[in-house]
């Protein structure tokens, strides 16, 4: 059963992200998470980390929402979820100034889930588009 209270969690964590809701994201994670993602040189540690870098993708994409394409129970403690987002790129990211562009991205998270929590996870962006 733990397979499927981990992607009841890996869902939440979406919902929150859709929702734009940093506290309800903030709720779900383990106090010492740290997530990992190939977009940023360092990964985020910690609730503080976290709200760091929700509030960092939604100052760049106000209108951010994430599509769960697929998601996989991955033995008793782990989640992938190949996901999509979508916004418009209307603040910094990064060194990346504002480009008031639509913008798609395609991605997979891996994450580990203990004790009702998301613990440790990596970011992977597979391609990003920016409409002209």
């Amino acid at each position: 059963m733990a397979g499927q209270d981990n992607l009841h969690i890996a869902r939440e964590n979406f919902a929150a992200w859709n929702a734009h809701d940093v506290e309800a994201f903030v709720k779900r994670l383990d106090s010492k998470t740290t997530w990992e993602s190939d977009a940023f040189p360092a990964p985020f540690v910690g609730h503080e980390g976290a709200r760091q870098f929700f509030k960092l993708y939604l100052t760049a994409f106000p209108d951010l929402h994430l599509d769960m394409e697929e998601m996989l129970a991955a033995g008793e403690d782990r989640v992938v979820v190949r996901w999509r987002s979508s916004g418009t790129h209307k603040g910094p990211l990064g060194n990346l100034p504002a480009t008031g562009r639509k913008a798609s991205v395609h991605g997979c998270s891996v994450m580990e889930v203990k004790n009702q929590k998301s613990g440790r996870g990596c970011i992977s962006t597979m391609r990003t588009c920016f409409a002209s």
